[in-house]
């Protein structure tokens, strides 16, 4: 493959939500193969229950080797702080309130992003990439509505936020190529769009076993995702602050660098 649009128009270094799979570890190696900008991946964990973490770190260990030396780190995220303002501490409020049950996935993604929206800041990284694939635009995380909000929210500390796979749309089997050309594991293929032995399992994702063992896709009311965002935006911006004062550095200058940085573009 040859290098995708949204790899070219970087201007600085990459922070991408990494759980192993193979739609985080394509985009990792889209960017870290080109040896320009380095990789930030980082790997969450809400504290309420995970299962084969260490098939995450299958991956990682062989998306390093493909890479080499220096050019791709990697972290292990708490966000369960911010995750029980956001979401876990008002599951059964937020299903009577918005009718359906996306509030605890669509939660800890704001916390999740949040979280790289902070170390992005201190550390100057201008860039935030989520996994988000082709065909898989119906999970509350990945739908337009979400990913527009993500792009205003990121963009008030300068930070550029995309989902490249669907940027470019890149597929499901371009993806399986890549990592195998690279050497790259990409699990077990399960079904046409499935892979295991490659990252971890979320506990409580097990409201979506129907999508994942029959294809029976969930459907999400626009407008209720769209109040859900807004209505916990600011416990999350909040939540930024509350890190800059506590480490006693500096929010709004690290602020400005990124809007700097995000004028002169690539």
């Amino acid at each position: 493959m040859d290098t995708p649009p949204f790899v070219k128009r970087l201007w600085g270094d990459v922070s991408i939500g990494y759980s192993g799979g193979l739609d985080s570890s394509s985009v990792a190696w889209l960017v870290a193969r080109e040896k320009r900008w380095k990789v930030h991946l980082h790997t969450l964990d809400h504290g309420h229950g995970y299962l084969f973490k260490g098939w995450t770190l299958r991956s990682l260990r062989t998306l390093l080797r493909a890479t080499g030396d220096g050019w791709v780190t990697h972290r292990n995220v708490s966000t369960k702080e911010l995750f029980g303002r956001v979401a876990w501490n008002s599951l059964l409020a937020d299903l009577r309130r918005y009718g359906q049950s996306f509030g605890c996935c669509l939660g800890c993604t704001m916390a999740f992003i949040s979280e790289m929206v902070r170390y992005n800041l201190v550390h100057g990284i201008p860039h935030i990439m989520f996994g988000s694939s082709v065909g898989g635009e119906y999970a509350v995380m990945s739908m337009p509505a979400t990913r527009a909000f993500m792009v205003e929210f990121c963009g008030r500390y300068g930070i550029d936020y995309v989902a490249p796979l669907l940027a470019d749309h890149i597929v499901k089997q371009d993806e399986r190529t890549l990592l195998d050309e690279a050497g790259i594991f990409r699990g077990l293929r399960v079904k046409n769009k499935r892979s295991i032995g490659n990252q971890g399992y979320c506990l409580l994702s097990v409201q979506h076993l129907p999508d994942v063992l029959f294809d029976v896709h969930p459907t999400y009311d626009v407008g209720a995702v769209t109040r859900f965002l807004h209505d916990r935006e600011e416990l999350c911006h909040a939540w930024i602050r509350e890190q800059f004062a506590r480490s006693g550095e500096d929010l709004e200058a690290a602020r400005e660098r990124l809007l700097r940085l995000s004028e002169k573009g690539p």
